[in-house]
């Protein structure tokens, strides 16, 4: 009871610091570049908020990661980070930071379109009507004659454009190559390695002998330290902590509250304007966007349905095999892939749960996922646990479990629960 009246204390909060906070950084950001070089401020923020959750990370027990894991977060470094970040940071010159969160909320549109062009994930009628309006929004929005007849804000808004496109491309690339369990320690790492490359490229570009120290101003300063702490390491760990309490519908709503946030900051503390056309293109393009992210077709899987045929014939082993969850029907030709965990009797009900909110929501969440069903046996004071996910076919295995697919996806969450789990997967065909 106690933990249940802490979460619905906490769970508010953090919704409120993914909100507020995300929001706020457009200004922070059009806040610390006026004292600070662009590329210099971006990059000692994510060096020092990466060091910060890198280190957090090891003290709440992640995994020492490989050389495999570093060479693919430098990758995701260049696309989220130094092209997406830096760019978008660097636009902030030319264009108000109400209009740039506007013109990046339309990443849930081009992630969308990429998978359908990468992976062949096709969008649903409901996702098309939502591109629709989000492009006819776009269009409205960046088409105003204030911004036609400005040379420089068409560069910077061709620019966050290239950001996000670079954005979308990263976070399709993410889900087919090795990262570390815990997403903290993966985005430590990310912000390490891009924080350094945009470090270099201020050094590069001049910005480091045209500092000056002494032009910082008190609102400069405050900025770009709101930026490591709470932009980067309490945001993130607000986030991550949802992830693993909510559903991710839930927690993906901060993408069209965060322009919202962003608009009334810049209006109301740095006197940027909002014309008729700019309000009636965000509404198209919000809504376009709540179009996308919302999946009701996800939330009725979500109910428990009847047992799943491979119980009676584990029952007949021994024990009782009792079904917790299934979700989708497999379908003749695909892919089912089993794995097998143990934790003790008394901690059975808190995997379980543990189970229903982090494992299977990734694999739901993964193109080309056709159900999982969840199983679980108890023998005297240890409970077996066999997680059985049905997909499509092997590169959809692969989008899920990575390109080593044969070893188990263990998450963060599930390290201090289980006794153990099996060294391999077993995969057949249905």
């Amino acid at each position: 009871m106690k933990n249940l009246a802490s979460e619905r204390f906490l769970i508010p909060i953090a919704f409120a610091i993914i909100y507020i906070v995300w929001g706020s950084t457009y200004l922070a950001n059009w806040y610390a570049i006026r004292d600070i070089p662009v590329f210099l401020m971006c990059g000692s923020r994510f060096l020092v908020a990466g060091v910060l959750l890198f280190g957090l990370s090891f003290l709440l027990g992640a995994k020492r990661p490989t050389r495999e894991h570093w060479k693919n977060t430098a990758l995701l470094g260049v696309f989220f980070f130094l092209i997406g970040n830096g760019g978008a940071v660097w636009a902030l010159q030319f264009i108000d930071s109400g209009i740039e969160a506007l013109i990046i909320a339309a990443q849930p549109l081009v992630i969308v379109l990429m998978m359908w062009s990468m992976n062949g994930t096709r969008p649903v009628g409901k996702t098309l009507f939502g591109i629709g309006l989000g492009v006819a929004g776009m269009a409205m929005l960046v088409t105003q004659d204030k911004f036609m007849s400005d040379g420089q804000i068409l560069i910077g808004i061709a620019v966050v454009l290239l950001c996000v496109l670079s954005w979308g491309y990263a976070s399709v690339k993410i889900s087919k190559i090795a990262l570390p369990e815990s997403k903290a320690l993966g985005a430590g790492m990310q912000m390490i390695l891009g924080g350094a490359m945009l470090f270099a490229v201020g050094i590069f570009a001049g910005e480091l002998p045209a500092f000056d120290w002494g032009k910082i101003t008190e609102r400069g300063a405050w900025s770009w330290l709101y930026l490591v702490v709470f932009g980067s390491v309490v945001a993130f760990s607000a986030f991550n902590y949802l992830l693993l309490k909510v559903s991710p519908d839930k927690v993906s709503t901060n993408t069209y509250v965060n322009p919202v946030i962003a608009l009334l900051l810049g209006w109301g503390l740095n006197g940027e304007a909002l014309t008729q056309q700019s309000l009636l293109a965000a509404a198209l393009l919000l809504v376009g966007v709540v179009l996308i992210n919302t999946r009701r077709d996800m939330l009725k899987k979500l109910k428990i349905r009847k047992p799943h045929p491979a119980a009676p014939f584990i029952e007949e082993e021994g024990g009782i095999k009792e079904v917790d969850i299934q979700l989708g029907k497999p379908e003749s030709g695909s892919i089912a892939r089993i794995w097998q965990g143990k934790t003790a009797a008394s901690k059975a009900k808190e995997y379980i749960e543990m189970a229903k909110q982090v494992c299977v929501k990734n694999a739901v969440a993964t193109p080309g996922n056709l159900g999982v069903t969840v199983l679980h046996r108890t023998e005297g004071d240890v409970t077996h646990h066999t997680f059985i996910s049905y997909w499509k076919d092997l590169e959809a295995v692969k989008l899920y479990a990575g390109e080593d697919y044969r070893k188990p996806r263990i998450f963060l969450k599930e390290q201090g629960l289980l006794l153990e789990s099996e060294g391999a997967v077993e995969h057949r065909t249905v």
